[in-house]
């Protein structure tokens, strides 16, 4: 089961208008969610366990870093209460994670599934501006 904790929520919306708002880009979606890219606002919205949230994309970039810092082994082994989930903050970001064993390999899937596609983009990107100038 999947919680969100949410303070002082700036809500981003992007219907707020329809004729000028970019379509969101799929950027990856796994069967835990998907992220998108709204490249008019330069934003990512992920969306997990039934929740979306706007992140600046160096906000994604920390969530995947202090994600990817938690030791799943260690929280699978262990015998203590408090190892049964974990709490996800981060600057930049208004939601606080409080996610279970299965929802964090989830979570740390859809993120690096985001963050891989996002540098292969990138790539492909810089490639194809090499070859015309």
């Amino acid at each position: 089961m999947c919680r969100f904790v949410t303070s002082s929520i700036q809500h981003f919306d992007l219907r707020e208008d329809m004729q000028t708002v970019a379509p969101l880009v799929e950027i990856y979606t796994s069967e835990a969610g998907a992220v998108y890219q709204c490249n008019r606002r330069n934003r990512l919205r992920l969306h997990f366990a039934g929740t979306q949230t706007t992140l600046k994309v160096e906000a994604f970039l920390r969530l995947r870093k202090v994600v990817e810092g938690i030791n799943l082994h260690e929280m699978a082994t262990s015998t203590n209460r408090c190892s049964d989930f974990e709490v996800i903050t981060i600057c930049g970001c208004d939601r606080c994670f409080v996610l279970t064993l299965p929802e964090l390999i989830a979570f740390k899937e859809l993120l690096d599934g985001a963050r891989f596609m996002l540098e292969l983009n990138s790539m492909l990107h810089e490639c194809l501006h090499a070859e015309v100038a």
